[in-house]
């Protein structure tokens, strides 16, 4: 039986760990042919092998610089082909508050989680757009925003209002881009134990923050799997603009 992705081109940015990886797994055990990017290429590296090198293929790219996100797609469709399935996945945090934050790091969080995902979805949709009604029809954008663009996580401000802008920004391309059949969608992730979560989440705080959601657990990073094969699936072709939030009710 056919996975569910079969015969996409899928191109993950922020693929060198926690989410981004797990996504790039999934896709490819679905049956699509995978783009992983991110700037740590060693790491990335260890994930072609695991895929395997005819599934999988790796691009250092810093998606904060448009010139490497235009080289990125270049080398994709030298390597497999149009990439008509693209999960827009890097991203960052940060550890201080309003009052102590550097402007500079404010900067740096805002062109990462916002600026650069406008990049990439761009070029995307370019590139889709130029090849026709048959193929950007199948064009789907996957951004991962966060429960935090909806929901106050206290005394991350910057990474709030980042998110917050990820997902409205999803529904503008939607609206901008159904005329061509491209899908752009978003999910919004709740607290997930990831390599890049764990020393908070098994910290104090962390274990604080996690006793007062309602379920007072927080979420493997396969909780992810089936709402990122819907949206990148033929299955979603009715769906664009939607923000899906997958928070096991931290949010309540």
């Amino acid at each position: 039986m056919a996975g569910r992705v079969a015969g996409r081109v899928a191109l993950v940015t922020g693929a060198s760990s926690g989410l981004g990886k797990r996504f790039a797994q999934v896709l490819a055990a679905e049956g699509a042919k995978v783009v992983v990017a991110a700037r740590r290429k060693e790491r990335l590296d260890g994930l072609v092998k695991e895929i395997g090198a005819d599934r999988c293929f790796a691009v250092r790219c810093d998606v904060t610089d448009e010139a490497q996100v235009i080289a990125m797609f270049d080398a994709a469709e030298a390597k497999f082909g149009l990439v008509d399935t693209v999960i827009n996945n890097a991203g960052m945090t940060h550890a201080n508050d309003a009052l102590t934050q550097e402007i500079s790091e404010v900067r740096k969080i805002m062109d990462l989680n916002v600026t650069s995902v406008w990049c990439v979805a761009r070029e995307a949709a370019r590139r889709l757009i130029k090849a026709g009604p048959s193929k950007s029809e199948r064009g789907r954008i996957v951004n991962t925003a966060s429960m935090a663009g909806r929901h106050v996580v206290p005394f991350i401000s910057a990474y709030n209002a980042s998110k917050a802008a990820v997902a409205h920004m999803t529904r503008s391309l939607a609206r901008e881009w159904a005329r061509y059949g491209i899908n752009v969608n978003a999910i919004s992730p709740g607290y997930v134990a990831t390599e890049l979560t764990d020393e908070w989440l098994n910290g104090e705080n962390g274990q604080k923050t996690i006793g007062k959601t309602p379920r007072r657990r927080v979420m493997d990073e396969d909780s992810l799997d089936e709402a990122l094969l819907f949206l990148c699936s033929d299955n979603a072709k009715f769906v664009t603009g939607s923000d899906v939030l997958v928070d096991d009710a931290q949010t309540l």
